[in-house]
């Protein structure tokens, strides 16, 4: 089939686009880095012609103006929607985030309360009741995905800080449930043609999570570490982070680290999906 992909050069987009065009696929490659705008009315006339819309252009970054973050991530998502009416797609898949949901308690599922925290999360959520608005018009998917594990910029950071020996902020006893980038994009083409994940919301995450220390073990023992991990309390990070200039050590950061990471699959297991990766794997191919 015909299908454009938003955010097409970002770290999922650029494995999706060849896993796409593997499959036989023609892809529309879609990004501000190829000159075309989610904002431009006049782009998107790049949808002339395309049966399934794959949306996952966002600005992610917290640093980001938030008028700018609310432009690209919310109306760029209701433009892009409405001209998908006008050109009769066919299908139109949202990738979202659990962090949707905001800070959990306990493990959470796709009727888990909206309540977003940070402004990224915010103008996601508004995104998802946008794309939700259109489904009496337009077939469409929303996948909420756990934090993406994989060989991108912010995961090599926190490995070299495991590498150094950085200390674990906290105990490390919260969940930590993540997702491997190969089983995103590989759910995100088991939706492709499925009818049954039509007007539904998925979440995708690693079948048996880990907790945060867990994961700082696999990925001492996948570089071939063999020491005692150092603790810092979560309050003289925060003070630390306060005055320091590396940017994974900034307070969202640390919030991030810290938060509960619990999210049941079992509706993606009960579609006939199930992830691939152990998180064993995934940080031994990452690393």
């Amino acid at each position: 089939m015909k299908i454009l992909v938003t955010g097409s050069d970002g770290f999922i987009g650029k494995e999706l686009v060849k896993e796409l065009k593997k499959l036989k696929h023609t892809v529309i490659e879609f990004d501000l880095s190829k000159g075309v705008n989610l904002l431009k009315e006049t782009d998107l006339n790049a949808l002339k012609g395309v049966e399934t819309v794959i949306h996952l252009a966002a600005v992610i970054d917290e640093r980001e103006n938030l008028d700018l973050m609310r432009e690209v991530n919310v109306e760029g998502t209701e433009l892009l929607l409405e001209k998908c009416i006008k050109f009769k797609i066919k299908k139109f898949i949202y990738l979202s985030t659990v962090g949707v949901m905001g800070d959990i308690t306990k493990q959470a599922n796709e009727l888990t309360s909206i309540n977003p925290k940070t402004n990224y999360e915010k103008t996601k959520a508004e995104a998802e009741q946008k794309v939700n608005e259109f489904q009496e018009i337009l077939p469409i998917t929303i996948i909420r995905s756990a934090l993406v594990l994989g060989p991108n910029k912010y995961w090599k950071q926190i490995i070299n800080l495991v590498k150094k020996g950085f200390p674990l902020i906290g105990k490390g006893n919260n969940s930590f449930q993540i997702v491997y980038y190969k089983d995103l994009i590989s759910l995100i083409i088991f939706c492709l043609d499925n009818k049954e994940t039509e007007n539904e919301t998925l979440i995708i995450a690693e079948e048996k999570g880990k907790k945060l220390v867990g994961i700082y073990i696999l990925i001492q023992k996948a570089l071939g570490i063999e020491k005692k991990i150092r603790v810092v309390p979560v309050f003289l990070a925060k003070i630390y982070a306060f005055f320091s200039r590396n940017p994974l050590l900034r307070q969202e950061y640390i919030n991030r680290l810290i938060r509960e990471r619990n999210y049941s699959t079992e509706k993606i297991r009960n579609l006939g999906w199930l992830p691939k990766y152990s998180t064993e794997q995934a940080i031994k191919e990452t690393i």
